[in-house]
């Protein structure tokens, strides 16, 4: 995985200010709106402009033969952002919906037509989990033929912190697997918790890879 995006004349940190910033009001600014479109496709309709939207993990896979271009990204559910205006009437109701915060991973083709989208499951605490962060994505490593996603998330069972200082306390912190597979020609993105297991804890994706390794977790 790299970032060798489709028009870049080299890695993006080796372009110059002025090249950087022509490239990215074309392809980067281009993929953006396609991204928000995609997510206010899967959500009811409803815009979120670009809530959670996370400009750096994104990246190029050459696979199979074929170039490939992939968003991880966090963003409100249509039941969380109805829950919001909700409570602007209603302060009794809760702030948190379960499964309010979605984390998901976009794959696009070279002309940045939308292929695969998977939303990351987080079973724990029987779904009551509210997905706020996406930290990272890279290659699974070893063969593995997938990205790992590292993530955020809170369980909305539990009290919201009262204080500023307490917010992020009862954050956890995750890394997913999510293989590639082809299936009558299409692309077909599978999440496996095999070996890392879900939830899990293991936060940093270097760390996740060297997991894979340990469990000897198969390229396909």
């Amino acid at each position: 995985m790299d970032n060798r995006f489709n028009g870049a004349p080299a890695d993006i940190e080796r372009l110059t200010p002025e090249e950087s910033d022509l490239f990215t009001k074309s392809f980067l600014d281009r993929w953006n709106k396609i991204l928000l479109r995609e997510i206010t496709r899967d959500n009811n309709g409803l815009e979120e402009d670009g809530f959670g939207i996370a400009t750096l993990h994104r990246g190029h896979i050459r696979w199979n033969g074929r170039d490939y271009y992939a968003w991880a990204v966090s963003y409100l559910s249509a039941e969380q952002i109805a829950r919001f205006v909700a409570r602007r009437t209603n302060k009794n109701l809760p702030q948190a919906v379960p499964g309010g915060g979605i984390c998901a991973l976009y794959v696009f083709d070279r002309d940045l037509n939308r292929l695969a989208a998977l939303r990351i499951d987080l079973p724990e605490a029987d779904h009551h989990t509210w997905c706020n962060g996406i930290h990272g994505i890279g290659s699974a490593g070893g063969g593995i033929e997938g990205v790992l996603v590292s993530l955020s998330y809170y369980l909305t069972d539990k009290p919201p912190a009262k204080r500023v200082e307490d917010i992020g306390k009862g954050w956890r912190y995750m890394s997913v697997l999510i293989r590639f597979e082809e299936r009558d020609g299409k692309l077909v993105l599978r999440q496996d918790d095999s070996c890392l297991g879900n939830p899990n804890r293991v936060s940093e994706i270097p760390v996740a890879r060297k997991v894979l390794a340990r469990c000897g977790a198969v390229p396909r």
